[in-house]
Protein backbone atom coordinates (compact mmCIF):
# COMPACT_ATOMS: atom_id res chain seq x y z
CA UNK A 1 0.00 0.00 0.00
CA UNK A 2 2.79 2.42 0.89
CA UNK A 3 4.69 1.60 -2.35
CA UNK A 4 1.59 2.25 -4.47
CA UNK A 5 1.02 5.53 -2.66
CA UNK A 6 4.62 6.58 -3.28
CA UNK A 7 4.35 5.74 -6.97
CA UNK A 8 1.20 7.82 -7.29
CA UNK A 9 2.85 10.76 -5.59
CA UNK A 10 5.85 10.41 -7.90
CA UNK A 11 3.54 10.29 -10.92
CA UNK A 12 1.82 13.46 -9.73
CA UNK A 13 5.16 15.22 -9.29
CA UNK A 14 6.32 14.15 -12.76
CA UNK A 15 3.03 15.30 -14.24
CA UNK A 16 3.39 18.73 -12.65
CA UNK A 17 7.02 18.98 -13.77
CA UNK A 18 6.16 17.95 -17.30
CA UNK A 19 3.37 20.49 -17.43
CA UNK A 20 5.63 23.31 -16.29
CA UNK A 21 8.36 22.27 -18.75
CA UNK A 22 5.89 22.03 -21.64
CA UNK A 23 4.46 25.44 -20.89
CA UNK A 24 7.95 26.97 -20.77
CA UNK A 25 9.02 25.37 -24.08
CA UNK A 26 5.83 25.78 -26.09
CA UNK A 27 4.64 28.92 -27.76
CA UNK A 28 0.90 28.70 -27.49
CA UNK A 29 -1.92 31.04 -26.85
CA UNK A 30 -2.72 32.06 -23.30
CA UNK A 31 -6.13 30.39 -23.47
CA UNK A 32 -4.53 27.09 -24.40
CA UNK A 33 -2.01 27.35 -21.58
CA UNK A 34 -4.77 28.17 -19.11
CA UNK A 35 -6.71 25.09 -20.22
CA UNK A 36 -3.66 22.85 -19.85
CA UNK A 37 -2.84 24.26 -16.41
CA UNK A 38 -6.42 23.67 -15.34
CA UNK A 39 -6.20 20.06 -16.55
CA UNK A 40 -2.95 19.55 -14.63
CA UNK A 41 -4.47 21.01 -11.48
CA UNK A 42 -7.50 18.72 -11.92
CA UNK A 43 -5.22 15.70 -12.24
CA UNK A 44 -3.30 16.68 -9.13
CA UNK A 45 -6.56 17.22 -7.23
CA UNK A 46 -7.78 13.77 -8.28
CA UNK A 47 -4.54 12.13 -7.11
CA UNK A 48 -4.76 14.02 -3.82
CA UNK A 49 -8.38 12.95 -3.37
CA UNK A 50 -7.44 9.30 -3.96
CA UNK A 51 -4.55 9.66 -1.54
CA UNK A 52 -6.86 11.15 1.13
CA UNK A 53 -9.44 8.41 0.56
CA UNK A 54 -6.82 5.70 1.03
CA UNK A 55 -5.70 7.31 4.28
CA UNK A 56 -9.32 7.34 5.45
CA UNK A 57 -9.78 3.64 4.56
CA UNK A 58 -6.53 2.73 6.30
CA UNK A 59 -7.56 4.65 9.42
CA UNK A 60 -10.91 2.86 9.43
CA UNK A 61 -9.18 -0.52 9.16
CA UNK A 62 -6.80 0.43 11.99
CA UNK A 63 -9.71 1.57 14.15
CA UNK A 64 -11.64 -1.64 13.46
CA UNK A 65 -8.59 -3.75 14.29
CA UNK A 66 -8.18 -1.83 17.55
CA UNK A 67 -11.85 -2.31 18.42
CA UNK A 68 -11.67 -6.02 17.60
CA UNK A 69 -8.56 -6.37 19.75
CA UNK A 70 -10.27 -4.51 22.60
CA UNK A 71 -13.32 -6.77 22.31
CA UNK A 72 -11.14 -9.88 22.49
CA UNK A 73 -9.29 -8.51 25.51
CA UNK A 74 -12.60 -7.57 27.16
CA UNK A 75 -14.01 -11.07 26.63
CA UNK A 76 -10.80 -12.64 27.92
CA UNK A 77 -10.80 -10.42 31.00
CA UNK A 78 -14.50 -11.06 31.65
CA UNK A 79 -13.99 -14.82 31.32
CA UNK A 80 -11.12 -14.72 33.81
CA UNK A 81 -13.37 -12.92 36.30
CA UNK A 82 -16.63 -14.81 35.67
CA UNK A 83 -17.88 -17.35 38.23
CA UNK A 84 -19.89 -20.42 37.25
CA UNK A 85 -22.17 -21.81 39.96
CA UNK A 86 -23.33 -25.43 39.85
CA UNK A 87 -26.31 -26.49 41.96
CA UNK A 88 -26.87 -29.97 43.37
CA UNK A 89 -28.49 -31.86 46.26
CA UNK A 90 -26.65 -34.17 48.65
CA UNK A 91 -27.72 -36.62 51.35
CA UNK A 92 -24.97 -36.99 53.94
CA UNK A 93 -24.36 -38.44 57.39
CA UNK A 94 -21.95 -35.62 58.24
CA UNK A 95 -23.38 -32.08 58.15
CA UNK A 96 -19.91 -30.66 58.93
CA UNK A 97 -18.55 -31.92 55.56
CA UNK A 98 -15.24 -32.89 57.13
CA UNK A 99 -15.23 -36.67 57.36
CA UNK A 100 -16.01 -37.16 53.66
CA UNK A 101 -13.11 -35.07 52.39
CA UNK A 102 -15.38 -32.19 51.35
CA UNK A 103 -13.07 -29.54 52.80
CA UNK A 104 -13.99 -27.14 50.00
CA UNK A 105 -17.64 -27.12 51.12
CA UNK A 106 -18.59 -24.65 53.86
CA UNK A 107 -21.99 -25.11 55.52
CA UNK A 108 -24.09 -21.96 55.76
CA UNK A 109 -24.36 -21.49 59.52
CA UNK A 110 -27.99 -20.46 59.82
CA UNK A 111 -30.60 -21.72 62.29
CA UNK A 112 -31.22 -24.90 60.29
CA UNK A 113 -27.53 -25.73 60.34
CA UNK A 114 -27.33 -25.13 64.09
CA UNK A 115 -30.15 -27.66 64.52
CA UNK A 116 -28.31 -30.12 62.29
CA UNK A 117 -25.11 -29.68 64.31
CA UNK A 118 -27.01 -30.28 67.53
CA UNK A 119 -28.57 -33.44 66.11
CA UNK A 120 -25.10 -34.67 65.16
CA UNK A 121 -23.77 -34.06 68.66
CA UNK A 122 -26.70 -35.94 70.22
CA UNK A 123 -25.67 -39.02 68.26
CA UNK A 124 -27.64 -41.46 66.17
CA UNK A 125 -25.92 -43.06 63.21
CA UNK A 126 -29.22 -43.45 61.39
CA UNK A 127 -29.76 -39.70 60.97
CA UNK A 128 -29.49 -38.27 57.48
CA UNK A 129 -28.98 -34.64 56.45
CA UNK A 130 -30.00 -33.26 53.08
CA UNK A 131 -28.20 -30.17 51.78
CA UNK A 132 -28.36 -27.99 48.69
CA UNK A 133 -24.80 -27.60 47.40
CA UNK A 134 -23.66 -24.57 45.38
CA UNK A 135 -20.17 -24.94 43.89
CA UNK A 136 -18.18 -22.37 41.96
CA UNK A 137 -16.50 -24.12 39.01
CA UNK A 138 -15.71 -20.87 37.18
CA UNK A 139 -12.57 -18.74 36.90
CA UNK A 140 -13.68 -15.81 39.06
CA UNK A 141 -15.14 -15.29 42.51
CA UNK A 142 -18.91 -15.08 43.00
CA UNK A 143 -20.07 -12.26 45.25
CA UNK A 144 -23.25 -11.46 47.15
CA UNK A 145 -24.93 -14.75 46.30
CA UNK A 146 -28.61 -15.07 47.16
CA UNK A 147 -29.93 -18.62 47.24
CA UNK A 148 -33.60 -19.56 47.17
CA UNK A 149 -34.39 -23.29 47.07
CA UNK A 150 -37.80 -25.01 47.03
CA UNK A 151 -38.21 -28.72 47.85
CA UNK A 152 -41.03 -31.14 48.50
CA UNK A 153 -40.35 -33.26 51.60
CA UNK A 154 -41.91 -36.66 52.27
CA UNK A 155 -41.35 -37.68 55.91
CA UNK A 156 -43.31 -40.63 57.33
CA UNK A 157 -42.17 -39.82 60.87
CA UNK A 158 -44.02 -36.52 60.71
CA UNK A 159 -47.76 -36.03 61.00
CA UNK A 160 -47.59 -33.83 57.93
CA UNK A 161 -46.07 -36.42 55.67
CA UNK A 162 -45.68 -34.21 52.60
CA UNK A 163 -44.69 -30.58 52.85
CA UNK A 164 -43.15 -27.97 50.57
CA UNK A 165 -40.31 -26.00 52.12
CA UNK A 166 -38.49 -22.90 50.91
CA UNK A 167 -34.96 -22.25 52.12
CA UNK A 168 -33.10 -18.97 51.58
CA UNK A 169 -29.62 -17.74 52.37
CA UNK A 170 -27.15 -15.01 51.45
CA UNK A 171 -23.44 -15.70 51.02
CA UNK A 172 -20.86 -12.95 50.67
CA UNK A 173 -18.25 -14.76 48.59
CA UNK A 174 -17.60 -18.13 46.93
CA UNK A 175 -14.09 -18.52 45.59
CA UNK A 176 -13.30 -20.71 42.55
CA UNK A 177 -13.28 -24.45 43.41
CA UNK A 178 -15.14 -23.74 46.67
CA UNK A 179 -18.77 -24.25 47.58
CA UNK A 180 -21.43 -23.78 50.24
CA UNK A 181 -24.08 -26.08 51.68
CA UNK A 182 -27.61 -24.98 52.65
CA UNK A 183 -29.48 -27.26 55.05
CA UNK A 184 -32.75 -28.49 53.56
CA UNK A 185 -33.98 -31.42 55.63
CA UNK A 186 -32.98 -33.45 58.72
CA UNK A 187 -34.27 -37.01 58.95
CA UNK A 188 -33.99 -38.21 62.54
CA UNK A 189 -35.62 -41.55 61.78
CA UNK A 190 -35.14 -42.35 58.09
CA UNK A 191 -37.98 -44.51 56.83
CA UNK A 192 -38.34 -46.28 53.47
CA UNK A 193 -40.49 -44.07 51.29
CA UNK A 194 -39.06 -40.83 52.68
CA UNK A 195 -37.77 -38.50 50.02
CA UNK A 196 -36.69 -35.00 49.08
CA UNK A 197 -37.81 -33.81 45.66
CA UNK A 198 -36.25 -30.74 44.09
CA UNK A 199 -38.81 -28.21 42.82
CA UNK A 200 -36.85 -25.11 41.83
CA UNK A 201 -33.99 -22.83 42.81
CA UNK A 202 -32.81 -19.30 42.08
CA UNK A 203 -29.27 -18.03 42.36
CA UNK A 204 -28.61 -14.29 42.21
CA UNK A 205 -24.99 -13.20 42.15
CA UNK A 206 -22.50 -10.64 41.00
CA UNK A 207 -18.72 -10.58 40.55
CA UNK A 208 -15.83 -8.12 40.58
CA UNK A 209 -16.08 -7.44 36.84
CA UNK A 210 -19.82 -6.76 36.94
CA UNK A 211 -19.38 -4.44 39.89
CA UNK A 212 -16.58 -2.53 38.14
CA UNK A 213 -18.84 -1.95 35.10
CA UNK A 214 -21.87 -1.17 37.24
CA UNK A 215 -23.84 -4.07 35.76
CA UNK A 216 -26.83 -5.53 37.65
CA UNK A 217 -26.60 -8.90 39.41
CA UNK A 218 -26.88 -12.05 37.32
CA UNK A 219 -29.85 -14.35 38.04
CA UNK A 220 -29.80 -18.09 37.37
CA UNK A 221 -33.08 -20.03 37.34
CA UNK A 222 -32.62 -23.75 38.01
CA UNK A 223 -35.30 -26.25 37.01
CA UNK A 224 -35.43 -30.00 37.71
CA UNK A 225 -33.84 -30.84 34.36
CA UNK A 226 -30.77 -28.80 35.31
CA UNK A 227 -30.55 -30.14 38.83
CA UNK A 228 -27.78 -32.54 39.88
CA UNK A 229 -28.04 -35.24 42.54
CA UNK A 230 -24.74 -36.13 44.17
CA UNK A 231 -24.22 -39.87 44.71
CA UNK A 232 -24.45 -41.15 48.27
CA UNK A 233 -24.40 -44.83 49.23
CA UNK A 234 -26.53 -46.52 51.89
CA UNK A 235 -29.05 -43.74 52.32
CA UNK A 236 -32.71 -44.30 53.14
CA UNK A 237 -34.05 -40.87 52.20
CA UNK A 238 -34.23 -40.72 48.42
CA UNK A 239 -33.42 -37.63 46.35
CA UNK A 240 -35.09 -36.63 43.10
Amino acid sequence: MYLARGLRMLAAALLIGWGLWWVSKTDVKAERVSLIVTAVIGAITTVYALFTYEILIENQKTSKAALDSSAVMERSLRFSQTPNLVYSTLNTKDPTFKSGGEDSIDPIENDDYKIASEELREGGEQKEFVFAIVRNVGQGSAKNIRIRAVYEITDHSNLTRVATVTKTATVGLIEPKDGVALSIFISKVPTPGDGVRFVSATLELTDFYREALGEPPHTVQIVPGQHNIEPSANRVVSLS
